[in-house]
Formats: structure tokens, C-alpha cells, sequence
């Protein structure tokens, strides 16, 4: 990667960072930027913490194993590190919303929804147009340009994940409503 691209990168973690405290209070519908959990809720992160651990840390000896055999794959080394921590991180995600520990007591869940399918749908779509112009795989070889892809794939993830755990969760409401009047 040159000092432009790299430059790039840390102005978006830059933007991403600040993007994340600028709209946390947007999420909880009490205004505070700090999302409050329950003790539950903080002892199932811990869990799905736990398990984004053990994919992240395999994942690292899955690209140690490679780096050991010398066996050069037609990707990018930065893709496939970010690859790990998609995936962790959906694990992670996913754990936490199908346990009600994502959010917190005071979050907004529907901005949460919103918020993540935009912004994965924004990155699909970029990663389209990168697909379209030819520059996501050059001489063969898939370029750092599928990040954007994965971290579309990843924050869509999570907003699906979302709609479905609401889903789910009405259709509970709605067994245990009629159970009731019975």
C-alpha cells in the first residue's frame, strides 16, 4: 500500500470514529452518548466477545499456517486480515442480538436498523461500482477495493440480523398474546 492509500485509511477509521460518537446519542433515546446494559446483557457480550475471540485468533492461525507453507493466494494480505475480523464480527453481532445483548436498555433499535442497512447498502454499492469499473481484481489478484464489499457484507449483516430478532421477537409476542387468551 502506498502512503495515499494509507492515509486514506486512517482518515476513515478517523471518520468512522467520529461518525459512531457523533450518532451514539441519536441511538439512546435518553440522549446519553453511553448505551447502559443490564447485567445480563453485559455477561452475553462477554460470551459473544468470547466467541469472536476464538474466530479472530483462528483465523490468525489459519493466515499463519499459509505465511508458514509460503502459499500465496490471489488476494491481498490486508484482505484477508480483514476477512478475520468480518467474520468475527459478525459472530460476535450475531451472538449479542439473537441474546438481547447488542443494545442496551436506553437504545433506539430502529435507528440501529436503519442506520446499519444504510450504511451496509452504501458500501455494496460502492463495491459494485469498483466491480463494474474493473479495479476489484487486478492481474488476477483480488484488491484491497473488497473491503469495501466485506464491510458492506458485515454492517448489512448486522442490520439484517437485527430485522430478524425483531421478527422473531414479535412473533413471540404474538404466540404468548394468544396463549394468554386462551
Amino acid at each position: 500500500m502506498n502512503i495515499t492509500g494509507f492515509a486514506g485509511f486512517i482518515c476513515g477509521i478517523g471518520v468512522a470514529v467520529l461518525l459512531i460518537w457523533a450518532l451514539t446519542r441519536r441511538f439512546n433515546n435518553d440522549g446519553k452518548s453511553k448505551t447502559e446494559y443490564d447485567e445480563r446483557q453485559k455477561a452475553a457480550r462477554g460470551v459473544g466477545y468470547m466467541y469472536g475471540y476464538y474466530i479472530l485468533a483462528g483465523w490468525i492461525v489459519v493466515l499463519m499456517a499459509l505465511d508458514m507453507l509460503e502459499l500465496k493466494l490471489p488476494v491481498t494480505s490486508t484482505v484477508m486480515y480483514f476477512t478475520g475480523l468480518v467474520v468475527s464480527g459478525l459472530v460476535l453481532a450475531g451472538y449479542c442480538i439473537m441474546h438481547d445483548a447488542y443494545w442496551g436498555m436506553n437504545s433506539n433499535v430502529g435507528y440501529y436498523t436503519r442506520f446499519f442497512i444504510a450504511i451496509g447498502a452504501l458500501n455494496l454499492i460502492f463495491s459494485f461500482i469498483e466491480i463494474a469499473r474493473g479495479h476489484m481484481v487486478v492481474d488476477g489478484v483480488l484488491q484491497n477495493n473488497f473491503i469495501n464489499f466485506e464491510a458492506g457484507i458485515l454492517i448489512a449483516g448486522i442490520g439484517i440480523l437485527l430485522l430478524i430478532k425483531k421478527h422473531k421477537d414479535e412473533n413471540s409476542e404474538d404466540e404468548l398474546s394468544e396463549t394468554e387468551s386462551e
